[in-house]
């Protein structure tokens, strides 16, 4: 029970903290900035970051883990300057934001796999896809929506009519319902998961709130953006803990016990120097990328998007191969 909880105040908390950052963000330019600033400083560069430290870990996969490290990089930066070349700083974002929407939705799917204990329900998969279609209906509004500015730079994104926006809300919303009535079914009868139905839930909201209801894109996409990081954090964090992904034995289940006793400032030390690690790397990552662009700017090309947009793209490709793996079960 201890344990559902604990699942709760993370989901929740998480989305608490994306919609406050949104509202902030929503506020004044300044907040706005504000709020980019703590995200990227603070969530998205240590998120890359957790994610390398996933590829140090590949001991068993030495030739993946070594195309990751050195092939991966050169392919999209060759990859990014073909597109900075054909549409430049606009051609950028458009990727960028049509893969964020992509990468987070992958991200929300993985994890909802590995926190789905349900038994057998009616419309079993019914929320897998809607973790897919509440963003694709997202990104048609915003193509339909037609913004001339992203973070402050030109983006361009496919031209959406507006009737098959219109039609792709009708479907995520009524999808969306015909899940809420077979949650209170499978509550009525005790088949519930409740941690696997606020997670699905949270995604839901966040996707509903950053891609749709809020009018500007670049607060929509910070709300978002500061709820896939905080996610990713926690759940890389997590992972690394022993026990995750054997199963917790009787002896790890009394050492957990014995956890119970430890003070607040020893349980807070794993976590606290896990997310200080990343932070500091993420900060020399961010800061390298931003010279390493400067001293191109020569070359007559966005050099400094292509610097920090190679890192972001290079973490998508990894992140979408570090957790595939066989498991003789589920988590």
């Amino acid at each position: 029970m201890a344990t559902v909880r604990q699942e709760h105040w993370l989901i929740f908390g998480n989305l608490f903290a994306a919609l406050a950052a949104g509202a902030l963000a929503s506020w004044s330019t300044p907040m706005m900035l504000a709020v980019l600033y703590v995200d990227i400083w603070l969530l998205a560069n240590p998120h890359i970051v957790a994610t390398y430290t996933r590829i140090g870990s590949m001991s068993s996969r030495t030739l993946l883990r070594w195309a990751l490290i050195v092939v991966a990089p050169v392919a999209v930066l060759a990859g990014l300057t073909v597109v900075a070349l054909a549409y430049e700083a606009a051609g950028l974002f458009g990727l960028y934001f049509a893969l964020q929407t992509f990468h987070v939705t992958r991200q929300s799917y993985g994890i909802a796999r590995r926190h789905d204990r349900r038994p057998q329900v009616p419309f079993r998969n019914l929320p897998y896809l809607l973790i897919y279609l509440l963003p694709a209906w997202g990104y048609l509004h915003r193509g339909a929506q037609a913004p001339g500015s992203f973070l402050g730079y030109p983006i361009w994104l496919p031209p959406v009519p507006q009737e098959l926006a219109f039609a792709a809300g009708i479907t995520a919303i009524a999808g969306s319902l015909c899940w809420l009535a077979c949650l209170g079914y499978t509550r009525r009868a005790q088949q519930a998961d409740t941690s696997f139905d606020s997670f699905v839930l949270s995604h839901l909201v966040v996707s509903l709130i950053g891609y749709v209801l809020i009018s500007d894109i670049t607060v929509g996409w910070l709300v978002v953006n500061v709820w896939h990081n905080i996610q990713y954090l926690v759940f890389v964090y997590r992972q690394r803990q022993p026990g995750v992904a054997t199963g917790i034995t009787s002896g790890e289940a009394s050492g957990a016990a014995a956890a119970g006793s430890k003070s607040l400032v020893e349980k807070l030390r794993p976590p606290a120097t896990f997310f200080i690690a990343c932070a500091i790397c993420g900060a020399l990552l961010y800061t390298a990328a931003s010279r390493v662009g400067e001293s191109l700017l020569w070359l007559g090309l966005p050099t400094i998007l292509i610097a920090h947009f190679t890192l972001n793209f290079h973490h998508y490709l990894a992140d979408g191969l570090i957790w595939k793996r066989r498991r003789a079960g589920r988590l």
